[in-house]
């Protein structure tokens, strides 16, 4: 009898201990997820609908893929749960292409120059953080608000060539997403700090 209850008791202890376990690793993880970044991937919208292609839908998956393999951010499933808004605008090859596309685009969203040879691929997406309402995901629309900060971000093919890897393998659309995807975790990475403070 006295064994049985020895028995119990530790038992007991250890079922406390595993549960303060899992409790501490389930907060832990809570924490860490809220440390990140959210980001919320998507395509141009116009009056509510998506302005998707094949081209584009595929070019979305290209980089949503980059980003969820990168550390600084979490992708969320919904526009009102994300921290910055990736707008993937379209893909292209070429300077030619590419300044035809950025001339479109409203002069308040930052662009800076990107050099391209005459061959090489880019994806083009927009940052946006801020109340920007229907220029959100609109890269044409101009935002009132002056809280609304819209930033293009070009991930290109080629433009760093590695050795042992050919022309062709590095003028993908997935070298694009991931060159676009690293520029954009450099970007959260320097603001993190301001964008979880907008949560509160």
């Amino acid at each position: 009898m006295g064994k049985t209850r020895v028995m119990l008791r530790l038992v007991g202890a250890w079922a406390i201990v595993a549960a303060f376990t899992a409790t501490g690793s389930v907060g832990a993880q809570g924490t860490d997820e809220k440390s990140r970044v959210a980001l919320f991937v998507t395509l141009p919208m116009t009056n509510g609908f998506a302005d998707a292609t094949e081209a584009l839908v595929e070019t979305q998956h290209f980089v949503h893929e980059a980003l969820e393999a990168t550390e600084a951010v979490r992708l969320v499933d919904r526009l009102q749960d994300s921290d910055v808004v990736v707008t993937v605008l379209g893909r292209g090859t070429g300077y030619m292409e590419l300044t035809a596309a950025l001339q479109g685009i409203d002069a308040s969203v930052v662009a800076p120059p990107v050099m391209l040879h005459a061959q090489e691929r880019y994806i083009e997406a927009m940052l946006t953080v801020g109340a920007c309402g229907d220029a959100e995901t609109s890269a044409t629309r101009e935002s009132a608000s002056p809280s609304c900060y819209r930033k293009i971000i070009v991930g290109v093919g080629d433009h760093e060539v590695r050795h042992g890897v050919t022309r062709t393998a590095t003028n993908s659309w997935t070298t694009c997403a991931d060159a676009l995807a690293r520029d954009v975790q450099a970007w959260v990475t320097q603001n993190a700090s301001r964008l979880l403070a907008r949560r509160g």
